[in-house]
């Protein structure tokens, strides 16, 4: 039960990474419209998955696994990994889709960067959390 519970949970945070690799490719404001309201719609049922497969986590595994502190830090961490998705690119993708100018150059070269900073920095921490997993420092 544990490692569907695992695939489920791994399959949503795959979905809402996937916006890092989409956000390259948009070239107008058109495209950007499209992009944002399709990825709400899949970022809620992502959202409702994660937090029913965090939940079942509870139900297949002990609370002494759960509360090790390093599985604590890497799940604030995980945390802070879509924060920075909701707070940077899911923001940046609403003002170019609510920009009334038709390429919005700027803007999207703007929303570029913060792709390319967040992407960067989740790399980080999902790397922190990797090695956090494998060491199990404290």
């Amino acid at each position: 039960m544990f490692y569907a519970v695992l695939t489920l949970h791994l399959v949503a945070v795959v979905s809402k990474l996937a916006i890092l690799f989409f956000i390259p490719r948009l070239k107008t404001v058109e495209q950007v419209r499209r992009l944002y309201t399709a990825y709400r719609k899949w970022d809620i049922v992502a959202d409702v998955l994660l937090w029913a497969t965090g939940l079942a986590f509870f139900f297949v595994t002990s609370f002494a696994f759960l509360l090790q502190w390093w599985l604590i830090v890497s799940m604030l961490l995980y945390t802070f990994v879509f924060y920075l998705l909701k707070r940077f690119l899911m923001r940046g993708l609403a003002e170019v889709a609510e920009s009334r100018k038709v390429f919005a150059d700027k803007e999207l070269k703007s929303l570029r960067f913060q792709n390319v900073c967040v992407g960067i920095f989740s790399v980080f921490l999902i790397g922190c959390i990797g090695v956090m997993m494998m060491t199990k420092p404290f």
